[in-house]
């Protein structure tokens, strides 16, 4: 009897010392991104976005030029981003090594950190998920790396497949008229959204018109140029038998890159993901979603017609968009404003991202000084969701 009973102990042993991280480390989440640091070269450590979506490694061209990274000009992302490609690297991710010879993309990343309201020096995704399982504990702030198949299978399992080396999940979307709609999902932790349909999708089920209340402004990506997108709602979104009802979602109308792609509907980005603790493992093709703290916080929406971005120079907060019928419109708040201060607190002790938090929470006031027209004003904004 201690023999047979020995040999069950002994597996579930193996088992729990096989699923230790290779290594832990911490995560800054600012806005609806998450950062780790990452080394290049034996460079000092460095400021990545870690995205799913990201199927090659970036890095910002001014960091490359002063790392005297060996470049060869190349076109990336359809021909709409410009770029070099450095090969033969060595990447670390908090000193532990992931892989030699990675090839690594250089590109100008100043757009997208004006947009997010913080500098960072690359993006990563792809390269490290084909060489190590992932999980990422938002409940901690905390990043794990394991062998690849070598991972706790905590929550519900959600098989997923590649397109462009971007895992994808199936789901249904029920518009607000009702209708169900079936669509093939993007999993993007680089994404600030939580869920955007493709335009092909859009344009095919007429989404602009069946997803209730709805505002445009325009977006982003890493290319350069700005393409419109609308806001509004659907009754529910299910995939890998997780459902969630009455989410804001976003309609691209892009006509390159992977919001215009054919045969994916649509892209799941980080503000439904970071509702769960997350394992991406490429070899099983499997995700495992365990909800955490999060996922009953209600979704954030814009709440007062200002889109904002940081000034070229990265030192001041703009007024990069006026929503129309919004708060903002209304209290005569103009494009290129500057922004002064937030209840009552200078915008140089407080972040983009923190300011964009506070504009959206309905139903509260919000005071602003704002400088436009060579004057500064005081505003009084009462917020309330556009959708």
């Amino acid at each position: 009897m201690k023999k047979l009973s020995f040999i069950p102990i002994l597996l579930i042993c193996v088992q729990v010392i096989a699923q230790k991280p290779l290594i832990t480390i911490p995560f800054e989440r600012y806005g609806d991104h998450l950062f780790i640091k990452v080394s290049i070269d034996d460079s000092e450590p460095l400021d990545f976005i870690f995205d799913s979506g990201d199927g090659i490694t970036v890095i910002d061209e001014e960091i490359a030029d002063n790392l005297e990274l060996v470049k060869h000009k190349v076109v990336l992302n359809e021909g709409t981003v410009f770029g070099s490609l450095i090969k033969h690297n060595k990447i670390e991710v908090g000193g532990f090594l992931i892989e030699k010879n990675i090839k690594v993309y250089s590109t100008d990343l100043d757009h997208l950190e004006i947009s997010l309201g913080r500098e960072f020096d690359g993006i990563l995704g792809y390269d490290l998920l084909v060489h190590h399982s992932v999980r990422i504990d938002y409940d901690n702030h905390n990043f794990e790396i394991y062998d690849l198949g070598v991972h706790p299978k905590i929550g519900e399992p959600v098989p997923f497949k590649l397109v462009n080396a971007i895992p994808t999940v199936e789901g249904n979307v029920v518009f607000n008229n009702g209708e169900p709609h079936d669509g093939t999902f993007f999993v993007m932790t680089g994404a600030g959204t939580t869920l955007d349909f493709n335009s092909p999708y859009a344009e095919k089920y007429d989404a602009i018109h069946k997803t209730g209340e709805h505002y445009s402004y325009l977006v982003k990506s890493i290319s350069n140029a700005e393409t419109l997108h609308y806001e509004g709602w659907v009754k529910s979104f299910t995939f890998g038998g997780q459902t969630l009802e009455n989410i804001p979602i976003g309609i691209s109308l892009a006509k390159k890159g992977a919001q215009a792609h054919k045969s994916v509907s649509g892209i799941i980005g980080n503000e439904i993901l970071m509702r769960y603790n997350i394992v991406i493992d490429l070899p099983s093709k499997m995700m495992y979603l365990e909800k955490n703290s999060k996922y009953d916080e209600p979704f954030a929406i814009n709440c007062s017609g200002l889109d904002l971005q940081l000034s070229p120079d990265k030192q001041d907060v703009l007024v990069h968009q006026i929503i129309e019928n919004g708060p903002a419109e209304k209290a005569g708040i103009k494009k290129d404003a500057q922004i002064m201060s937030v209840n009552g607190k200078s915008v140089k002790e407080i972040n983009m991202q923190e300011i964009i938090r506070l504009l959206k929470i309905d139903g509260s006031s919000i005071d602003l000084v704002v400088k436009q027209d060579g004057a500064e004003k005081a505003v009084t904004l009462q917020l309330k969701s556009l959708i």
